[in-house]
């Protein structure tokens, strides 16, 4: 009777430090949890501000892009120059 016994506490004690231990796991692996989604949000913003100043700097490359192609359209095709300096002096508004 008392070896049933004996048995059945040691069976109670394994399971209760089992319980123990993945409790303690669990509370650990939600803890990296919380911080890894912390750390994706920090990086998701710093993300968003590459992009947008990405596209910025391509908006202002493709403005730029776009008065070159006008200004050498307009040399070219057209055979607009820009007058000399001393051409301004003889013109009046």
């Amino acid at each position: 009777m008392l070896v049933i016994f004996q048995r059945k506490l040691v069976i109670i004690f394994i399971l209760i430090i089992s319980i123990i231990i993945l409790s303690i796991l669990s509370i650990h692996w939600h803890h990296e949890m919380y911080l890894l989604h912390r750390e994706e949000k920090t990086l998701k913003a710093e993300n968003e501000k590459i992009n947008a100043l990405n596209r910025q700097l391509l908006m202002e490359y493709s403005e730029i892009q776009s008065g070159v192609n006008v200004y050498q359209k307009s040399k070219e095709e057209l055979m607009m120059f820009v007058p000399l300096e001393s051409e301004w002096e003889d013109v009046s508004i």
